[in-house]
């Protein structure tokens, strides 16, 4: 099946070849366009996976161990290299 096209009365088809700029314009106007477009929907996927994935309990576990050995090394480093940080703290 063949689809013929059909100008309206009064338009003809232009026959004269783009430019440079005229090809760096449409070029520089798709990928706007496509950037936003994209940046939106790969938005929308990063937040719905790393919301399924840090709702997991395996990663809750391991954002906990991690946490915990930065304060170990954190405490660590304070209580040898700076230990008048540790006496300043009032209880």
């Amino acid at each position: 099946m063949s689809m013929l096209l059909t100008y309206p009365p009064g338009y003809s088809p232009i026959k004269e070849e783009l430019t440079k700029t005229d090809k760096k314009e449409i070029k520089a106007l798709i990928s706007k366009e496509l950037d936003t477009v994209l940046k939106k929907e790969i938005k929308k996927v990063l937040e719905d996976e790393l919301s399924k994935a840090l709702r997991t309990k395996a990663s809750k576990d391991e954002m906990g161990e991690i946490t915990k050995k930065v304060l170990k090394k954190l405490y660590k480093d304070l209580s040898f290299h700076h230990p008048y940080v540790i006496d300043r703290i009032k209880i």
